[in-house]
């Protein structure tokens, strides 16, 4: 009967023990969140899976509220959703990096293949005798040649975010202006 007696006190305990872990504040469960996020930024989520890593910050952040308020079981919850996420960003980050690398490679190729096919767009409007203040684009050339370098220097040295956004924004600018001298161009042959 003693035995009975202490089993059942010991599980009465155990318990309580549960009990006011869970009613506790979730400090284990905030350390975790957040060292996945931590590692989630070490993998550059914070460039490469921008929305997964915001939303695990932001769960984080409002868990922390939760906490301030003591609503543990619902910030307890939230930390684990948090340190779910984050992992899922640290793991995606490195797939999109190479995406973006291969987008980035992409559109650096495609802006120096403008930038030859602008040079003959100029040629011919010269030609065809446009005005030379509309076909003298050694200032915008050379602009857009600096910017292909950088667009270059970033990829080179791993920002793919960088020579992406780079690389497009000058393909965009030559193909405008190459679509400008057609447009000259056609103007001249009616």
């Amino acid at each position: 009967m003693k035995k009975e007696i202490l089993i059942f006190q010991l599980i009465i305990l155990a318990s309580f023990l549960v009990i006011l872990g869970c009613a506790g504040e979730p400090q284990k469960e905030l350390s975790e969140a957040e060292g996945a996020l931590e590692m989630a930024k070490e993998a550059e989520a914070d460039r490469y899976a921008l929305d997964l890593f915001t939303e695990a910050e932001n769960s984080i952040s409002e868990a922390k509220n939760l906490i301030a308020q003591k609503n543990y079981g619902e910030a307890r919850n939230l930390l684990k959703k948090a340190k779910t996420i984050a992992e899922s960003a640290a793991s995606q980050a490195p797939i999109n990096k190479e995406s973006v690398k291969v987008d980035a490679e992409d559109a650096i190729n495609r802006s120096k293949e403008a930038m030859q096919n602008l040079k003959e767009t100029q040629k011919i409007a010269r030609q065809w005798k446009i005005p030379k203040q509309k076909t003298d684009l050694s200032r915008e050339i050379s602009t857009w040649e600096d910017q292909l370098e950088k667009a270059q220097e970033e990829h080179d040295n791993g920002n793919f975010d960088v020579a992406y956004k780079v690389g497009g924004e000058v393909y965009q600018q030559i193909n405008a202006k190459i679509e400008e001298l057609n447009e000259l161009i056609m103007a001249k042959q009616k």
